[in-house]
């Protein structure tokens, strides 16, 4: 279903090794928009579902370990959901601590990239200057939604 992404430990996911993750050089993630770990100890069922529209439960996870996020459904509060897999594999994100992941220009402060209100680059809205980092809440082909 899911496997560890990048150079990280899992010790680095579920934070017992702070004083080792100074020392990890940080890389290019080319999907998901984190890294999702169970907020309870290994054998303690997480329920997947189906859709987050229609949540029918479709099994359960049960290990501790990191999981790619590859999308999420924000419905509000106690409504968020993540995909963990396939569309028959979501979750509540209330189980769960996540490093979310973020974006930053590859361009210099202040160059100036602008961005759009959908992925085809259509509804031009601004331009970010490279001195801040943006939470990647989607991806779209090569597109990240920075909210």
């Amino acid at each position: 279903m899911n496997r560890l992404v990048g150079n990280k430990s899992l010790s680095w996911f579920i934070d017992s090794n702070k004083a080792n993750q100074s020392n990890i050089v940080y890389t290019q993630q080319p999907n998901g928009i984190g890294i999702a770990v169970s907020k309870y100890p290994d054998g303690y069922a997480i329920n997947l579902y189906e859709t987050p529209m229609t949540p029918q439960f479709t099994g359960a996870l049960i290990q501790k370990i990191p999981y790619l996020i590859l999308t999420g459904y924000w419905g509000g509060d106690e409504q968020d959901m993540i995909c963990l897999g396939n569309d028959k594999q979501w979750a509540y994100l209330k189980h769960f601590n996540v490093k979310w992941f973020y974006a930053t220009s590859k361009y210099p402060v202040g160059y100036g990239v602008n961005y759009y209100e959908e992925p085809e680059c259509m509804n031009y809205k601004g331009n970010i200057d490279g001195s801040t980092s943006f939470r990647v809440w989607d991806r779209v082909g090569n597109a990240v939604d920075i909210g």
